[in-house]
């Protein structure tokens, strides 16, 4: 299931204001035109895509990246719609053909390192994560690097990497359940036990965030708290599979060995 159990699948949302007048709306959209063949093509597989027609927007993707006119963040749209589809060795294709565009391009790097992740090269993956997330520079490029770390068994690191995310958006309930994971794995419950605290007691806490809250206290060994006020929303049942399991990763000797066991649980 790859992220999407205990830690969030990596995604990034924008939010656009919507308080603009008419005539600025106006003056922005002949601004932002697509002015090339391939921005077309790509206005277009945008639409699409977001339809969900999937299929159809990587045609098009493919066929805007394949113009002479065509910009690095062609490439890129293409080896996202790739890794959206599951195909992280074609997305990891398209996101070389725009480095070698622009060696540089931090969007292209950013989704290099999750393509080659996905596809099982954890190491080149955090290299390549690692040297994005300075370039990209958003809450959601360390949240990915943290991931990838907690994973690799660098809980350390991962909560240093969280940290910056925190900077940059503060309060993200994602990036502090991760933080919290990640200090879990190493019984490190100083630093997880005042992050869940302040999640459980959120107004704005989702179901999969009371999940994690309750993984992470079983992974610090304190099931019975958990017992004794279980989250709203979650059946007694559902809390007891997420506490048999943390115990199973609990059980793991090192630090390692319980990322690892974390990782093939979510896998």
């Amino acid at each position: 299931m790859r992220l999407h159990v205990v830690f969030l699948p990596v995604a990034v949302t924008l939010a656009l204001s919507g308080c603009q007048t008419s005539k600025t709306s106006s003056i922005n959209a002949k601004a932002q035109a697509p002015s090339s063949q391939s921005d077309r093509l790509i206005k277009l597989a945008d639409d699409i895509d977001a339809r969900g027609d999937n299929g159809t927007a990587i045609a098009l993707y493919q066929r805007a990246a394949a113009m002479p006119d065509a910009k690095p963040s062609a490439f890129v749209k293409a080896g996202d719609a790739y890794m959206r589809a599951g195909y992280p060795a074609d997305a990891a294709k398209s996101y070389q053909a725009a480095l070698a565009k622009a060696p540089n391009d931090g969007e292209a790097m950013l989704g290099l390192g999750s393509a080659m992740i996905e596809a099982g090269d954890i190491e080149a993956g955090m290299r390549a994560l690692a040297q994005a997330a300075p370039l990209v520079n958003s809450s959601a490029a360390y949240n990915r690097l943290g991931v990838a770390q907690t994973f690799a068994g660098q809980t350390a690191e991962a909560q240093a990497t969280f940290a910056r995310a925190l900077k940059l958006a503060p309060g993200d309930l994602d990036v502090e359940t991760n933080m919290a994971l990640a200090a879990a794995l190493e019984d490190n419950s100083a630093t997880a036990l005042p992050l869940v605290q302040k999640i459980a007691a959120a107004p704005n806490a989702q179901l999969h965030h009371k999940r994690n809250v309750v993984m992470v206290y079983g992974l610090l060994g304190q099931a019975d708290q958990v017992k004794a006020s279980p989250p709203i929303g979650l059946t007694t049942k559902e809390v007891a599979t997420l506490l048999a399991r943390a115990r199973t990763i609990r059980s793991k000797g090192s630090t390692q060995a319980k990322a690892k066991a974390l990782g093939s649980i979510l896998g």
